[in-house]
Order: structure tokens, then C-alpha cells, then sequence
């Protein structure tokens, strides 16, 4: 424990080497504990179509990516174009703890991947007047969602927890400290529901607020056969934002305190999804 506190109380390192360091003390705790978080592509919940979509996604990038990249980019009009359509025609409804979009500088947004949609309409119909940075998928499937996410005004930092993650996250630090606001669907890639570390470990790091946030519409196209089961809004539906109370780590400084803090974040959103599935917009 003494050489954890030295870590965490070095002398003479800015704000970002320290935030940069103790993230580099909680990737070593994460992946050198038993409980360590290994999930197999199989565990996942990605059906026949999701993973051979996924599949031809990485070939095209791999070798033809002029093809891949051309279409990354005209879906990615394409979707820009509906979300403004849904944001204009659609009315926001705001909930919870705080007010969307109340946000204040330097806070780390958590949420569920399947609200990703909901949220991004959000974005559009009133946007914060902080800035706000998206952590994206590295791998091919997230090449569109990055480009339509850039064209909504967001910063795009690329990373996941098969690739990328923790250096991903030392760069989402660095903009907290500089004063934006940090979005981070927790349970990317899946299993659906179950937090990965990443979100509480940038918290705890950057000694930042975390907002658990949920995101639904009605009506709404559910992709039933994806493995989050994403909710897309419709145009004329009601766009709903949750905003929890802040959750505030202290550092975390062994595997215990860390699982304990991605446990409480994880049960924090899945009461919330469970409140908002609750509620219809005519409540």
C-alpha cells in the first residue's frame, strides 16, 4: 500500500501526468486482479447477424478501405441528416437529478450503450455549453458513429476495452482537466448491462464527478437483434434524458475498491433504466 500512496501523491507532476499515472496504477490493478474483467466474444450476446456484419465491417477496412471509409462516411450523412430531422420535429423531456443539458465542466457522463441513440438527439435539441468528448469504439464498427459524432460537434477520442482503452481514457483525462465533459457508454462491446472499469477509473483518476446518465425515446425502432438492443428515435417521439446524482471516488488504490466502485456505477444505471422503462411519456 505505501508504494500506491507514493504513487498517488507524487510531488513536482501537473494535473495531467498525475491523472495519467494513476490511471496507469488502476490498468495495473484491473488487469493483475483475479476478478479480473475476460469476456469472450461467444459471452458477448452478439447474434449470427450482428457478428457477421461485424465481420465484413473489418474485412472492408482492412482491405479496401477506400470502399470502407466512402461508406462510413455517406451513412454517416445520412444518419447526420436524421438526427436533425428527429431533433427538430421531436420535444425533450428531461428528468432526474439535474436538468440536461446542466452540465458542468469536467464531468464524466456514464451511460448504457443502448441509450447511445437517444442521447446523441439530445446533443442536437440542446446542446451543453461545455464541451464534450465521446469515447468510440477503435475497431471498424465504430468508424461511422465516430465521423456522425465529429459532425455533431463532439470531440471523438478512439479506444475500447479490447484495444486502445487505457490509452483512450489517459486522453479523455487530459480534457476533463482542460474543462470538457466526458461521455462513456460503460458497457461497450457487451455483455449488455455489465460496466467495464473504464468510466470509474477516469473518474477516480481525473478526481471528476461521475453522472449516470440514461436515455430512452417513445416511440421508438428497437434493433432487437443487436446485443444491447438499441432504441432509435423516431421523428415526433419524446426524447427522454435522466440525469443521476453524482457519484464521487475517492483514488483507487487496490482491485477491491475498484470492483466496488464499477459494481455501484453498474447498479446506479440499471436502476435507472429500470425506473425509465417504468415511466411513459403520458406520466
Amino acid at each position: 500500500m505505501q508504494s500506491n500512496y507514493y504513487i498517488y501523491n507524487e510531488k513536482g507532476k501537473t494535473e495531467k501526468e498525475t491523472a495519467v499515472t494513476r490511471l496507469a496504477l488502476i490498468q495495473q490493478l484491473t488487469t493483475s486482479s483475479v476478478g479480473r474483467e475476460v469476456h469472450g466474444r461467444h459471452s458477448l450476446g452478439r447474434n449470427v447477424v450482428t457478428r457477421t456484419i461485424d465481420s465484413l465491417l473489418a474485412l472492408a477496412r482492412q482491405y479496401v478501405p477506400p470502399v470502407h471509409w466512402l461508406g462510413a462516411a455517406v451513412t454517416a450523412v445520412i444518419l447526420f441528416l436524421y438526427v436533425r430531422l428527429v431533433a427538430f420535429t421531436s420535444h425533450l423531456r428531461s428528468v432526474g437529478e439535474k436538468a440536461w443539458p446542466d452540465l458542468s465542466a469536467g464531468s464524466v457522463l456514464a451511460l448504457l450503450h443502448r441509450d447511445a441513440p437517444s442521447l446523441l438527439v439530445a446533443f442536437v435539441m440542446r446542446r451543453p455549453q461545455v464541451p464534450c468528448s465521446i469515447m468510440i469504439s477503435g475497431d471498424s464498427r465504430g468508424d461511422c458513429l465516430a465521423l456522425l459524432s465529429r459532425m455533431l460537434g463532439l470531440h471523438v477520442v478512439r479506444g475500447d476495452s479490447d484495444e486502445g482503452g487505457w490509452p483512450a481514457l489517459g486522453e479523455l483525462s487530459k480534457a476533463l482537466i482542460e474543462g470538457s465533459c466526458a461521455i462513456i457508454a460503460v458497457d461497450g462491446g457487451g455483455p449488455a448491462r455489465v460496466a467495464k472499469v473504464g468510466a470509474v477509473a477516469l473518474a477516480s483518476a481525473a478526481a471528476a464527478p461521475l453522472l449516470p446518465l440514461a436515455a430512452d425515446c417513445y416511440p421508438a425502432f428497437e434493433e432487437r437483434h443487436k446485443w444491447d438492443t438499441a432504441r432509435n428515435p423516431l421523428p415526433f417521439c419524446t426524447v427522454f434524458i435522466s440525469l443521476g446524482p453524482a457519484l464521487v471516488y475517492e483514488p483507487l488504490v487496490d482491485a477491491p475498491s475498484i470492483e466496488q466502485a464499477r459494481k455501484r456505477l453498474e447498479e446506479a444505471l440499471n436502476v435507472m433504466s429500470l425506473e425509465r422503462f417504468a415511466t411513459s411519456p403520458a406520466s
